[in-house]
């Protein structure tokens, strides 16, 4: 957006305060408002905010042995003005996304917005533009006596869900479309208090900035009705699963989708598409460990949940890390359902674009795809198939990123280093817990 342009619909809107948000390592959105009469300034300057603000854990808890601390200063959050919204929900406050800068005015090597863009550039010197949409599953839940509990027990896609959070599903889609996220459908997915909304595909940066808006309209329009929206990814042993499936395209120069070949007798898909996933295939231990980025993570991607019984790939196969959904044309596309809401959405689109653009150079094959249903199997059972597992914990995830060539040229050492320590602590963080389950297992048994 032009500034005039900005200028307008603050006047117009009553605007009396502006913030930028940026997201950490954690996927954590952080914001300072301004004065909405100092746009000017905050255009040129945004704010300011510790280098060490940076190095906080989901808990804000400082993170150890990282790189940036309270002796280092200051980085600069500076707006997009391509981002700029104003939210229905948060009254006379615009808001925008930004690039985290440091103090000699660059954009930081630590910024993940940053680095998503990077990808961007590196396909369109290909010759691609990516284009991605997204499924987000949450659940509606309420909170009494430090019980979570669940708000209903409709079944998947049940109508009566639907009649009865109708009103919620329409707040929030007048609350997305203030925040230009364009939704296609709003339903009850899983039952039992679990809601999906499916987000329109669009290019770029756009995509991932939608991913952002939508967690933050969903949480605040879920408070306005008394209710808590989670998008954690599993809240307990019998509660279902909350993924955020990646459908996601590449597009050459003349506006054609560069996945689809109807002369393809395996799938309909193109030497591009079978390579680009080659990639992504190959590369899933190490993508897992940003792409499904806490211990709780591994608690939803596991055989039988309908998201990653192994690092494969599959026709229209939901047991399969990478799904091919059944449309081809210019809807050819891929569907990683690995991913979850937690994750940082600008990491996780521009390390599998890495992955995938990798898989393209290097010509990757991503051998055959999965052809049956294997979710009942044991590990052992689908090793013995000649499949390959996901990882198991974030432990295991953050090994394979570690050792990851591919991730680390893409990130740049100190932002893959810094990604590692960031992790090690929040594992370290969960290893000690005790869940009830155990204490009741095993507290008279032994």
């Amino acid at each position: 957006m032009q500034r005039s342009e900005i200028k307008k619909a603050i006047k117009d809107h009553n605007v009396v305060m502006l913030g930028v948000s940026y997201l950490d390592f954690t996927g954590v959105p952080r914001m300072k408002p301004v004065n909405a009469a100092d746009l000017d300034t905050f255009l040129e300057n945004g704010f300011k905010t510790a280098r060490a603000n940076y190095a906080y854990s989901s808990v804000d808890i400082p993170v150890r042995n990282a790189s940036m601390d309270i002796v280092q200063g200051d980085f600069a959050i500076i707006p997009d003005p391509d981002t700029f919204v104003i939210p229905s929900y948060t009254t006379g406050v615009g808001r925008f996304l930004g690039f985290v800068h440091e103090k000699d005015g660059k954009v930081s090597e630590f910024c993940t917005r940053n680095f998503y863009k990077k990808q961007l550039e590196k396909a369109a010197r290909m010759g691609y533009t990516l284009q991605v949409g997204f499924e987000g599953e949450f659940m509606l839940v309420k909170r009494e006596d430090g019980k979570v509990s669940r708000l209903d027990n409709f079944l998947t896609h049940s109508q009566e869900g639907f009649n009865v959070y109708h009103q919620f599903i329409i707040d929030l889609v007048e609350a997305l479309k203030s925040v230009n996220v364009d939704m296609t459908k709003g339903h009850v997915e899983g039952g039992r208090s679990q809601l999906e909304f499916d987000v329109k595909h669009h290019e770029g940066m756009k995509a991932a900035d939608d991913v952002v808006f939508f967690r933050d309209a969903t949480k605040a329009v879920a408070r306005r009705h008394g209710y808590i929206a989670s998008f954690m990814p599993k809240i307990g042993h019998d509660w279902w699963g909350n993924g955020m499936h990646l459908h996601m395209s590449l597009w050459d120069r003349a506006g054609r989708n560069v996945f689809d070949d109807p002369k393809d007798k395996k799938m309909g898909l193109s030497p591009t598409a079978y390579h680009f996933i080659g990639g992504v295939v190959k590369h899933l231990p190490a993508l897992s460990a940003v792409a499904a980025p806490f211990s709780n993570s591994y608690k939803r991607m596991l055989p039988g949940k309908w998201n990653a019984d192994a690092a494969v790939y599959g026709a229209g196969a939901r047991g399969a890390a990478v799904r091919i959904p059944d449309e081809r044309g210019r809807a050819a596309r891929i569907e990683c359902r690995f991913p979850d809401p937690t994750m940082n959405p600008y990491l996780t689109m521009g390390a599998i674009l890495a992955c995938g653009l990798e898989g393209i150079e290097k010509r990757a094959d991503p051998g055959e795809p999965l052809r049956s249903d294997i979710s009942s199997l044991s590990d052992r059972e689908i090793r013995k198939k000649g499949y390959r597992l996901m990882p198991r914990s974030l432990s295991e995830a953050l090994a394979a990123f570690e050792q990851d060539d591919c991730l680390r040229n893409a990130m740049g050492d100190d932002m893959h280093e810094q990604y590692v320590i960031h992790k090690e602590q929040e594992i370290a963080l969960m290893a000690d817990k005790v869940t009830q389950f155990e204490v009741d297992a095993l507290l008279e048994l032994f």
